[in-house]
């Protein structure tokens, strides 16, 4: 089974602020050409770096294929 993370950066785009809600954030499909991709030996490593990418401010998706 392979297992790897896409990432990419949020965008920068919001019209709320902290103080009201306005409308809630929509989400925006990706453009294809900025997904990057980090493959992993296992889950609990791709979960590490998911976790890291999101702590610098990108969006991250975890993904696997099923192997028999």
């Amino acid at each position: 089974m392979n297992i790897w993370v896409e990432y990419w950066e949020k965008s920068k785009i919001s019209r709320n602020t902290h103080a009201q809600v306005r409308e809630l954030d929509k989400w925006v499909v990706p453009d294809p050409q900025k997904i990057n991709k980090r493959f992993c030996q296992n889950m609990e490593e791709a979960q590490c770096f998911a976790k890291a990418m999101v702590e610098q401010g990108n969006y991250t998706r975890i993904k696997h294929d099923v192997g028999y």
